[in-house]
Formats: structure tokens, C-alpha cells, sequence
């Protein structure tokens, strides 16, 4: 087993999940089956220069975070933060790309691509989706507001079928966690997968199915 940077928690099984794709629907899964605690698999930490200086490698897991934001970066960065997710984790299994604040998943989803050419049996679906656009984490941030919380993302199932298999929540970075468990909240069960982790402090350890 490959062994990652690294939170703890299982997914539960998708054939105990009704497809349901609506916020009540997702409710009434939250409350059948509550949810463990979000497990978050990152390949790098993101630092911060409130710390003190950065490294050039630490400089680098920045640019590289907000380069795979946009699809306009070349696939070289892609590639890079790609092989280092692909690390994390072994097929086969799903990545599911997070849509990002206005509910584009096309960065998230390149990425997505990129870690399962470097993973063997890694399947990408679009299984959830935004049913509106919420505030960017960066706009908060300038703002000074705190994260949104899980039930503000407005995250919901797609009407997808998936077959019993570890699943990822493919994000660039991971904050509060908010993000990656609002889609858990959405899809019933899954993992986070990124390429930094920007909290203070998380333990991780590497993903299960139950």
C-alpha cells in the first residue's frame, strides 16, 4: 500500500446509497447513514508565508496550487501535482473533480484525467454537481469571512450510477475541509484527494472503502 502525506475516515459502500440528487434526498441519506469523519489524502502541504519564509519547494507547492486552478496552465503543472496525487492511491477506483465556486469542474477535471494516467484502473465521473454559485474562498478570505460551511456549497448528486469501488473528491487545495465534505454530504460516501493541504493541523492516513 502506497503510503500518503496525510485524515481519517471511510467511505460507505454505494449500493447502500439511494441515487437521490436533491438536498432532502441527501438529508435523508446523512440522517440512514450518518457520516464518519471526512478522510483527506493530500500530497503536499501548503504552506504559508505568516510562518516565516518559504522554502523554494514550499514556493513551488503554492504556484503549482494555484496554476492547476485554471485549464489555461500548462499540462507540465497538471502533470506534476497529478503524479504526486496518483501516489496517494491505487485503482481500481472513481475521481469525482469538485466544481469550483461558479460550478465549473473543467481544472478539476483535467486534473482528474491527468492522476489516472498515472493510476491504472482510475475511472473519472461527473457525479456531483453546484445548484448555484456560491462565493469564492478567495473572495472570503480578502474579506476576512470564514470558510463556507458544508450546507452553503449548494453541492448535489448527478443521476449517475457507480459501481462499488474506493471513491476520490479531486480538489487543488483543502482548507477547512468543508468543500470535500459538503461532496461527500452530496454523493453519500467518497474520500478527499488533493494536492495541498493548507490546515493548521490534519493527520491522514490512506483511504478505505467501509
Amino acid at each position: 500500500m502506497k503510503t500518503p502525506a496525510r485524515s481519517t475516515a471511510a467511505a460507505l459502500p454505494p449500493t447502500m446509497l439511494p441515487p437521490d440528487s436533491t438536498t432532502k434526498g441527501a438529508a435523508r441519506t446523512r440522517a440512514r447513514f450518518p457520516l464518519l469523519q471526512m478522510n483527506i489524502l493530500a500530497a503536499r502541504k501548503y504552506a504559508t508565508p505568516r510562518n516565516g519564509p518559504l522554502s523554494l519547494e514550499q514556493a513551488e507547492t503554492r504556484r503549482l496550487a494555484y496554476a492547476i486552478k485554471t485549464t489555461a496552465s500548462p499540462s507540465a503543472d497538471f502533470n506534476t501535482a497529478a503524479r504526486d496525487m496518483a501516489a496517494l492511491i491505487t485503482g481500481p477506483c472513481w475521481l469525482v473533480p469538485i466544481p469550483d465556486s461558479t460550478g465549473n469542474t473543467d481544472a478539476n477535471t483535467r486534473l482528474a484525467h491527468m492522476i489516472a494516467t498515472h493510476c491504472p484502473g482510475a475511472q473519472v465521473v461527473k457525479a456531483i454537481y453546484r445548484t448555484q454559485p456560491v462565493q469564492s474562498q478567495c473572495a472570503r478570505h480578502k474579506l476576512a469571512l470564514g470558510p463556507i460551511t458544508p450546507e452553503q456549497h449548494h453541492f448535489a448528486r448527478a443521476r449517475k450510477v457507480l459501481t462499488l469501488r474506493q471513491t476520490y473528491f479531486v480538489d487543488n487545495v483543502t482548507t477547512s475541509g468543508h468543500t470535500l465534505e459538503a461532496a461527500r454530504t452530496a454523493l453519500g460516501f467518497g474520500a478527499g484527494l488533493v494536492f495541498a493541504d493548507a490546515a493548521t493541523r490534519r493527520t491522514q492516513i490512506q483511504a478505505t472503502l467501509f
